[in-house]
């Protein structure tokens, strides 16, 4: 027979109450167990140019998906600001083994869950921020812009595919934004524009997070 105690719990969890109150544990927990880790080196910040972040994020997408291209181009942005004010920072954005990040494509080896831009723009976000609440704070508002904006914005220089169909997905997984835009798209579109939809999402999704990422830096 199950003790009041374990009933009580478990009506606990039950509640909306309860799974946040547990899912604060959990991730309290989490941090405790990595606050002896002295390896990583949070990264010194500069001023970004969020152009050139979305425009190498888009032009790394073909290679390995919305994950790869958008945490890669942004750290070849970054890379390339810093480079001569800092070599050895630039040398490390681009020694990333950026091949682990075709995971991401299609919500996380298409299981259609996270967005793979989202992911990897705040995993760049991570690597500036020495407190994850502020961490927390710029994946709120980047979260924020991606539900509700009409995407993509971005438009490459070379627009072979104009007046492409925006759409605003009010979700943050590949099922809301990439299935949501093909289901909504016209059928030319839908049919013949959907890796460049998803090359510009990634941009567009970038272009953002360095943008937060100014303005919680620079102020």
């Amino acid at each position: 027979m199950q003790s009041k105690r374990a009933i009580s719990r478990r009506a606990a969890l039950a509640s909306g109450v309860g799974l946040v109150a547990f899912g604060d544990l959990l991730t309290n927990l989490g941090y405790a167990q990595d606050a002896g880790v002295k390896e990583d080196v949070v990264w010194k910040f500069t001023k970004l140019d969020s152009d050139l972040v979305a425009k190498l994020a888009y032009e790394n997408f073909k290679a390995g998906g919305c994950l790869y291209g958008a945490f890669k181009g942004a750290c070849l942005a970054y890379a390339e600001t810093i480079e001569s004010s800092d070599a050895e920072f630039a040398k490390i954005a681009r020694g990333v083994p950026f091949v682990a990040f075709r995971c991401g494509r299609g919500g996380f080896g298409k299981l259609r869950e996270l967005c793979g831009a989202m992911a990897g723009a705040i995993m760049f976000m991570s690597c500036f921020c020495e407190k994850v609440d502020d961490l927390n704070d710029m994946a709120g508002l980047l979260g924020g812009f991606a539900k509700t904006t009409a995407l993509p914005t971005y438009v490459p220089e070379n627009d072979e595919c104009p007046n492409m169909f925006t759409f605003v997905a009010n979700g943050l997984t590949c099922k809301d934004m990439g299935v949501g835009w093909v289901l909504n798209a016209p059928e030319e579109q839908r049919k013949n524009w959907v890796g460049e939809r998803c090359a510009r999402h990634a941009a567009s999704i970038m272009k953002k997070a360095a943008e937060i990422l100014n303005e919680h830096f620079e102020g």
